[in-house]
């Protein structure tokens, strides 16, 4: 009889303590943004890793989406955000140039990818934001400074700063994905991760600060092979952990 008086408590109980658990295991995942659009790249690949990153809970947008989105929204519901976006075509509304920088005096982390060097051609702080910059043909007039890219191009991939919490437990990797040469790289920012391939910038991941946030740029991050490469992905959820914890 007590067995039975018991039992059903008991069982609603643990099915609570359970739920709850499965609560707090979402909660703690860090909250992540990402915005993505204006130019091509291998979509559902991409989004798939975002989708499965570890630890990671992410949400993603498309540019116009983002633009659309409130500071205060954004603020409060994500811990960093990830671009993979570009606008090389078309002055950057002056709404949107003010969202990047708000962002950043809130302590927003942010993580830049792959082509995101090679936006925003005509807005300088845009550059000042990401600590670097790959030169279009339309917007430089000097040949020299042309930035280059090579793409199906596999690279043996050092890391520079193996005690940096992006790099961590990152040993050097092989990645056959899509790399720029002649890029202009701010010498304030940290180096985090090198090549030595004579075409290619001997830097090609780095990290700083803008005014309260944390900013990592990732050269790689164009095609599904760095995708479903195992030694990128840890590199991605580590960059997103550094940017997005303990912000000011």
């Amino acid at each position: 009889m007590l067995v039975k008086i018991f039992k059903a408590p008991l069982m609603y109980i643990l099915c609570s303590l359970l739920m709850l658990s499965c609560f707090r295991a979402k909660e703690d995942k860090l909250s992540l943004l990402v915005v993505r659009g204006g130019h091509t790249y291998d979509t559902p690949d991409f989004e798939n890793m975002c989708s499965n990153l570890d630890g990671v809970n992410a949400t993603l947008v498309l540019n116009s989406h983002f633009y659309d989105m409130k500071i205060d929204e954004i603020k409060e519901k994500y811990d960093a955000i990830l671009f993979l976006n570009q606008n090389k075509h078309y002055s950057e509304y002056d709404w949107n140039k003010k969202k990047y920088i708000v962002l950043t005096k809130h302590g927003i982390g942010m993580v830049f990818l792959h082509f995101t060097l090679s936006s925003q051609p005509e807005w300088d702080e845009y550059h000042d934001l990401i600590g670097g910059k790959w030169f279009l043909k339309n917007y430089t007039e000097d040949e020299k400074l042309h930035s280059t890219y090579f793409t199906d191009m596999t690279l043996d991939i050092e890391v520079i700063d193996k005690n940096h919490p992006v790099t961590k437990a990152l040993e050097n990797f092989t990645l056959k994905d899509a790399y720029y040469g002649n890029i202009y790289r701010d010498p304030s920012v940290h180096p985090l991760l090198g090549s030595n391939h004579s075409d290619v910038s001997s830097v090609i991941a780095w990290s700083h600060y803008y005014n309260k946030s944390k900013i990592v740029y990732v050269m790689p991050g164009f095609t599904k092979e760095a995708y479903e490469n195992t030694s990128y992905k840890k590199l991605i959820t580590n960059a997103l952990y550094y940017v997005g914890l303990n912000r000011n």
